[in-house]
């Protein structure tokens, strides 16, 4: 009977203590949280111009240089690490979408991605402008915790000069 005694009160006393343990548990959560709330960054894109998202068109009448055409500018919130950015254009045949360009986000979080208005003919790229449309979408890829963001479709039209041209 002595030794169901001990037992008895070694139990109470575990018992007593693990109460104890348990309401101590929500004050020291909250002093050291285990769990950290992971943000998402805020994925912006537009012209470096402020024009429109939509559709572009660009003649090369209005520009001297293919570099003065104005550049897509993606912008991350909450800068950190430096973001892949890929331009890719759509296919007008099998509607597939392949890389045009790929940059980094600098460390102010933006990315500058230049149009291309040139052909392309047998040998690479040319030097002419062509005359048509090109589907684009920006894609920022994954990074760590930050989760991939895609845009919607965009078209851009190029309009070579009409210099030459009867």
């Amino acid at each position: 009977m002595k030794h169901s005694i001990k037992t008895l009160a070694g139990s109470l006393a575990a018992l007593v203590l693990s109460a104890g343990m348990l309401t101590a548990t929500p004050a020291q959560a909250l002093d050291n949280p285990i769990v950290t709330v992971n943000k998402q960054q805020v994925v912006a894109w537009g012209w470096e111009d402020g024009v429109s998202k939509k559709f572009r068109d660009f003649s090369e009448d209005d520009y001297d240089d293919a570099l003065q055409i104005p550049a897509l500018k993606v912008t991350v919130g909450m800068p950190g690490p430096g973001r892949r950015v890929i331009l890719e254009v759509q296919d007008p045949f099998d509607r597939s979408w392949s890389t045009e360009v790929q940059t980094r986000t600098d460390t102010a979080g933006v990315a500058l991605i230049r149009v291309n208005p040139f052909c392309e003919n047998d040998y690479g790229n040319s030097t002419e402008w062509c005359g048509h449309d090109v589907t684009y979408r920006l894609k920022v890829l994954k990074s760590g915790m930050q989760r991939q963001v895609v845009s919607n479709p965009f078209t851009v039209t190029f309009v070579p000069s009409e210099d030459g041209m009867m």
